[in-house]
């Protein structure tokens, strides 16, 4: 079962930028919105593992650049680490992954991060709906937002209630 999110405008107010091929600060930024629901955390940092395979390198390390020093984003503040797609023990302590190039196709490290209750998330909004990741976030043209229920359930991930109340289920 597949879940659609729309977040208020206020609560994603942050400057529109154009489509692009790879994560965007945008997409990050969308990201550590969402994460600042997540239940469980006790800090305002989240740290995300960023997996790479050969062919994502440049991206993953691209990404690592817009997360280091930590990256803003309302009630938290987001701080990114590499992670090759082979070792899934280097998910250890972080809130979320994002998935990047062929990682999308790792199912040993999506199961490592579900057992873990990792998020696994993709800029990639198919990722969701195909069941590849948990969230699929797009921030071009316009914010979306895609879930996947059954892969968060499956992780025993939540959020806080008053992130549900503000989604709409299509």
């Amino acid at each position: 079962m597949f879940k659609y999110l729309a977040l208020p405008a206020a609560l994603l107010s942050t400057a529109m930028v154009p489509a692009e091929a790879q994560t965007s600060q945008r997409d990050l930024e969308v990201i550590g919105r969402v994460m600042g629901f997540l239940q469980g955390p006790t800090s305002d940092e989240r740290v995300i593992a960023i997996a790479h395979a050969p062919d994502s390198q440049a991206e993953a390390e691209a990404i690592a650049a817009l997360l280091d020093g930590g990256l803003s984003t309302g009630r938290v503040t987001l701080t990114g680490r590499l992670v090759d797609s082979s070792d899934t023990g280097a998910l250890s302590g972080a809130h979320a992954v994002i998935l990047v190039g062929s990682t999308l196709q790792n199912q040993a490290l999506r199961d490592a991060a579900s057992s873990s209750g990792v998020l696994t998330v993709s800029t990639d909004t198919d990722c969701a709906n195909s069941g590849a990741c948990m969230l699929g976030v797009a921030s071009s043209p316009s914010v979306r937002i895609v879930v996947n229920r059954a892969n968060l359930d499956a992780a025993g991930i939540n959020f806080d209630a008053a992130f549900v109340l503000m989604v709409e289920e299509v």
